[in-house]
C-alpha cells in the first residue's frame, strides 16, 4: 500500500522544513534510498540547496539540485513543483519528499511519500487539504509531530 508521512513541525524555527528534508534526507541516504524533494519554485529550491550542504557541524548531505539531468552519482535530488519531466521520474525513486504547498501531479509513482510542514497556520492548513486528497486516492495516512 501506498503510504504518506506527514511531518509536522511543532516549533517555529527558521528554515526549519528544510533543516529537516536535510535531517530526512541523510537518513534516506545512510539506508541507500533515493529521493526526489520537490519545492515551489527555484528560490526554495537555492535555499534548500544550502541548507543541505551545512545543516551540521559535522556532516552534509550530497545532492543534485536543478540539473538538467540527475546524476547518477546522487540519491537526493532537488526539482521545483511545476518540473515533471520524465528524466526527474525516470530514476526510481524510493521516497518522494513534499517541501511545496501542493501535491505534485506525478505523486501516485511513489509508493512511499514524506510531507514536511511548518509550524505556521497556513501550511498546516495546505497541509490538512493535501491530507484529504491522499485520503480520497487511498494512501496510508501517518502523521508525526517533530520538535527541532
Amino acid at each position: 500500500m501506498k503510504q504518506v508521512d506527514f511531518y509536522i513541525i511543532a516549533n517555529q524555527v527558521v528554515d526549519a522544513k528544510f533543516k529537516l528534508a536535510s535531517r530526512l534526507s541523510n537518513k534516506l541516504v545512510r539506508m541507500q534510498q533515493k529521493a526526489l524533494l520537490v519545492t515551489d519554485n527555484s528560490a526554495a529550491s537555492k535555499q534548500l540547496d544550502q541548507i543541505m550542504w551545512s545543516f551540521s557541524d559535522t556532516s552534509f548531505v550530497a545532492h543534485d539540485c536543478l540539473a538538467s539531468t540527475p546524476s547518477p552519482q546522487s540519491s537526493i535530488h532537488i526539482r521545483e513543483l511545476d518540473d515533471t519531466a520524465d528524466q526527474a521520474l525516470a530514476n526510481d525513486y524510493d521516497v518522494l519528499v513534499n517541501l511545496s504547498s501542493e501535491i505534485p501531479v506525478y505523486s501516485h509513482h511513489f509508493s512511499r511519500i514524506a510531507e514536511i510542514v511548518d509550524a505556521d497556520e497556513q501550511a498546516k492548513t495546505q497541509a490538512r487539504e493535501r491530507f484529504k486528497s491522499y485520503k480520497e486516492e487511498g494512501f496510508e495516512l501517518k502523521t508525526h509531530t517533530i520538535e527541532l
